[in-house]
């Protein structure tokens, strides 16, 4: 399948939503919902039962006209400009518009110019976390040059293990490197990958600093790549060189933990008895867990299911999403294992062994 007609069936499976949402006619502006109903990341969509209305600046009608001329979905292509939109809506004669969770001034000017009722609503986010095997096939290869960036830098820790001068900016720097050379669009999560060693790993969003890594630390580097719009993510804590017993025993913990919460997982499971069994473990151990277990990973680096105690996300055969327990000591060091897996015939397929 190629991503056009791709496209075409998600945007059937989003109308065939409607009425279970309620609405006549969804509208998106997210860049990210825009990539997956278009191919492109750019104009604002209105959808309705019989219509796809793309509106976008007539630069990038220009620019990307040959796909845009390949859509057979896209019923009208209009020259967006400020104040075009709300008209249409009104003239359509649309009764419940679906829109984005957006920000309350977003909604309440929408309020002020468009007759419909606004309906809030999640429907291409809860599409989107159900990936097509077109999808899957992207998610495979961003998850390859991961793991080649995820190679590198165990290469560099291990130089530091013997004895080799190296600061955490200058090994986050070559393990980037490592990735845009194998095809990544972009740094790791777009704003560069996290990498703390020693005291530091024990911030769970640590960024590089220039300070050397100290002999016999912990290492905790979190990284990832993105391949035609879809991201991946991964994280391993690596000894650079000994470490004592206790360390290592808990190092060991989180990530047999980590390979327990794969393990269990199944479809039709609900997040919460996953977060529930990891949060009991670590308790167990003597620490707190003091982050989600996991999150989807796709056109966003974090979308749906969210695997936190407060959601009501169900897993499903087709979801690719992170897993990630981790333990923090302040002061001492921290601790997380992290791996993108596939939900398939019931079963998880890890992307980033």
């Amino acid at each position: 399948m190629n991503l056009m007609s791709d496209i075409n069936n998600r945007i059937q499976r989003i109308r065939s939503d409607f009425g279970s949402y309620g609405i006549d006619a969804l509208l998106v502006s997210k860049p990210s919902n825009v990539m997956y109903l278009t191919g492109r990341e750019t104009g604002y969509i209105l959808i309705t039962e019989n219509s796809l209305i793309l509106w976008i600046k007539d630069i990038y009608r220009d620019l990307y006209s040959e796909i845009y001329s390949r859509s057979n979905h896209i019923s009208e292509l209009r020259d967006y400009d400020k104040g075009v939109i709300a008209p249409c809506i009104n003239e359509i004669g649309i009764k419940k518009l679906g829109v984005e969770n957006i920000s309350v001034s977003s909604y309440e000017r929408l309020r002020k110019e468009i007759e419909p009722e606004l309906i809030i609503c999640d429907i291409v986010e809860k599409r989107r976390a159900v990936k097509s095997k077109y999808e899957i096939g992207l998610l495979k290869k961003s998850a390859e040059i991961t793991m080649k960036g995820m190679k590198k830098a165990y290469e560099l820790i291990d130089g530091v293990s013997n004895n080799r001068n190296l600061n955490e900016i200058d090994i986050a720097a070559e393990i980037e490197y490592e990735i845009r050379g194998a095809g990544s669009e972009t740094p790791p999560f777009g704003e560069g990958m996290l990498l703390a060693s020693g005291q530091n790993s024990a911030d769970i969003h640590a960024r590089p600093r220039q300070v050397s890594i100290i002999k016999n630390s912990l290492v905790v580097v979190d990284l990832g790549a993105r391949y035609s719009g879809y991201y991946s993510d991964m994280t391993r804590t690596i000894p650079a060189g000994r470490l004592n017993s206790s360390d290592r025993d808990l190092l060991e913990f989180v990530r047999n933990l980590e390979h327990e919460c794969i393990d269990r997982l199944y479809e039709g499971m609900h997040v919460t008895e996953l977060y529930d069994f990891a949060e009991k473990k670590i308790k167990g151990k003597g620490f707190k867990f003091y982050h989600s277990l996991g999150h989807g990973v796709g056109l966003d680096v974090h979308e749906l299911p969210n695997i936190v105690r407060e959601s009501e996300d169900v897993l499903t055969n087709g979801m690719v999403f992170t897993i990630e327990p981790g333990i923090y000591i302040p002061k001492k060091f921290g601790i997380r294992f992290e791996d993108m897996v596939l939900l398939k015939r019931g079963r998880a397929d890890i992307l980033t062994a």
